[in-house]
């Protein structure tokens, strides 16, 4: 069962975010991966170098990242990671639009693995330890939204508050949303 965390941030908070990040020893990789990728560790420094939407938050020392080629269409020759196997969280960014609206983010993880075969493993622990130390980040600085759903950074709900970012839902036809008192 997949586990989300939905934010909005601004990039001040998503430093924020892989400072806190660091702390676990993660790293990032992107979604399709070039042969021969060295991961960089997640931390403040790695910001500024991400210029894709979505990421794959990898955490290496709990047990090793599960890759296959990608054997047909644009992408043949990358590797993909299997989110289910791998120690990894899916993170999506939170950026902005054409119209200068700040769309929401996801941190996404697959923590539970259940079936019939005999050779699938669960997750490790500490997985899950992980995702719920974030969790308790995000509870503890940061704001609701309004409708519920989103953490909301600490500036980023200043800036709404003061009229000068509208935050939006993802998707084709996301509604915008506010931040709770």
């Amino acid at each position: 069962m997949a586990r989300p965390l939905d934010f909005c941030a601004t990039p001040p908070a998503e430093v924020a975010l892989f400072r806190q990040l660091a702390r676990h020893g993660a790293t990032v990789y992107p979604e399709l991966v070039p042969p021969g990728y060295v991961a960089p560790r997640a931390d403040e420094a790695v910001v500024p170098s991400l210029d894709q939407e979505a990421y794959y938050l990898a955490f290496e020392a709990l047990a090793p990242v599960v890759v296959h080629p990608v054997k047909r269409g644009p992408a043949r020759g990358m590797l993909e990671i299997e989110e289910v196997p791998s120690p990894v969280f899916h993170y999506e960014r939170s950026v902005r639009n054409e119209a200068g609206e700040l769309v929401g983010g996801r941190i996404w993880a697959e923590l539970l693995v259940t079936g019939s075969t005999e050779d699938r493993r669960g997750k490790p622990r500490a997985l899950a330890l992980a995702f719920d130390d974030l969790h308790q980040w995000f509870r503890k600085g940061w704001r609701r939204s309004e409708p519920k759903g989103y953490w909301v950074g600490p500036r980023t709900g200043e800036a709404w508050k003061r009229g000068e970012l509208v935050l939006r839902e993802p998707g084709h036809k996301g509604r915008t949303y506010g931040v709770w008192r």
